[in-house]
């Protein structure tokens, strides 16, 4: 009964998710009425959409969600999560020189009171004049009040 050839259709259940897409997931379902790839993501990071970036198994990699258009996105709509945190906290895109740090070294606590924002870029040489043009540029970015003050 219901072995080779009884004519007998066998019905796989299928992921539950719907893709952000609004597509369903077409992946045999495996756990919690998810495929393997779903379940994994929520066991890890609580989003069925989230991505790992990094090597696999390690948890200390970057949390990723879809921000399809966001200027700091991929090219398939995918940004770190604690970069899209700060971008709108600050009410802009970051900048080359721009990095997000997390203060307690947990990569997935992505609040923004565990965020600072850090920059990387630095004066190319370390005469007098350069060092006056990187603090003029350093100010005009992220303080210009402070600028318009000493005027």
């Amino acid at each position: 009964m219901g072995g080779k050839g009884s004519g007998r259709v066998v019905q796989h259940e299928f992921c539950t998710i719907i893709t952000q897409d609004n597509r369903k997931c077409l992946k045999p379902h495996t756990a919690n009425g998810m495929c393997q790839m779903h379940y994994k993501r929520v066991k890890l990071y609580n989003d069925p959409f989230a991505r790992e970036k990094g090597h696999k198994g390690v948890r200390k990699t970057y949390k990723y969600v879809a921000a399809f258009g966001h200027p700091n996105s991929d090219t398939k709509g995918w940004i770190a999560e604690h970069r899209l945190v700060m971008s709108e906290h600050l009410g802009r895109p970051l900048t080359d020189g721009e990095n997000v740090h997390h203060k307690n070294g947990n990569r997935l606590d992505n609040r923004l009171e565990n965020l600072e924002l850090w920059n990387t870029k630095q004066p190319k040489g370390q005469k007098i004049e350069d060092k006056i043009q990187y603090a003029t540029e350093i100010l005009n970015q992220y303080a210009p009040h402070l600028l318009k003050e000493q005027q």
